[in-house]
């Protein structure tokens, strides 16, 4: 199945999986070889990226950056043996502890998976850094939230800001090592950039009109679900009434990403619920009077 190619600006494209949650990596094109920001999950998919930059970019990818530590950002890296590969620190961290046994039992259901190596990140930062090349300035930075590792990347001259997971038809908080109060900042960040478009982590591109208001709609979508989830438990409610919040009640789309959008409401609101219910709990054993369970 071919992959899907966008053309954001000049020199940089974007990249979209059609196999796995629409799932994008893009490629920065400069006289001086290219960036590659991720890569597809299935080693089929990324040779598609490889065939297109062998046309596009003659002398070749000179780095590749791994924003985020999860397989269907990460599982092409091995294809790219001559590049630097980049990531945050507790991204190469993430990939040691977590990534070979993951692959392991992943090869064992997927048989395309077969020939994936995990390749650990040479080149390593921890706040951001900077890559210049060809006339193209490339910042990497932290944007912790989905996970502490997470980076995005913005292409300066092109104004395009590859956000990774940060950015998604709806925000994910329900990861095992998500902190919603850093999401909420890690977005509010993104303020600061003049940009005519924000690739995200999957699904569609932003494009210049939708890049404030979308940065906004996924701010409000975290502070409504928490709201509603401290409100529902105020009334008494139990964690079973959270499945008749659709996600449209919260100004987001179902449509998206095949609508797997509504699954991850659904765990977001699943996970701020155990969240709220442990606080409460903790309250109630420090003897705060008023605190129910």
């Amino acid at each position: 199945m071919a992959i899907i190619r966008t053309r954001v600006a000049d020199d940089t494209w974007v990249f979209t999986s059609e196999l796995y949650l629409e799932v994008n990596a893009g490629l920065v094109v400069t006289p001086e070889g290219g960036v590659l920001i991720d890569t597809l999950p299935f080693p089929s998919e990324t040779r598609q990226i490889i065939a297109f930059a062998r046309r596009a970019c003659p002398k070749g990818i000179r780095y590749v950056v791994n924003t985020v530590s999860h397989a269907d950002h990460v599982y092409g890296s091995y294809l790219f043996p001559d590049a630097v590969l980049i990531a945050h620190e507790q991204c190469r961290q993430m990939l040691e502890e977590h990534a070979f046994d993951a692959l392991a039992q992943a090869k064992e259901h997927t048989p395309e998976l077969r020939e994936v190596q995990i390749r650990l990140p040479k080149l390593v930062f921890n706040e951001g850094m900077l890559v210049r090349l060809g006339g193209k300035t490339i910042h990497i930075f932290n944007t912790p939230g989905p996970s502490p590792e997470v980076c995005s990347v913005h292409v300066r001259e092109e104004k395009v800001l590859f956000a990774s997971d940060l950015m998604m038809p709806v925000p994910v908080i329900s990861g095992p090592f998500a902190d919603i109060d850093v999401y909420k900042q890690s977005l509010n960040n993104l303020y600061d950039y003049n940009l005519e478009s924000i690739v995200q982590g999957h699904g569609e591109i932003l494009l210049r009109g939708e890049v404030t208001s979308s940065i906004q709609a996924s701010i409000q979508y975290i502070d409504a679900i928490q709201a509603t989830v401290e409100q529902l438990m105020d009334e008494g409610a139990t964690k079973h009434d959270l499945a008749q919040l659709d996600i449209e009640q919260f100004g987001r789309s179902r449509i998206p990403l095949g609508g797997v959008v509504q699954q991850f409401h659904t765990a977001n609101l699943l996970y701020l619920w155990e969240r709220a219910r442990r606080a409460r709990r903790a309250l109630r054993r420090a003897g705060i009077a008023g605190v129910s369970a």
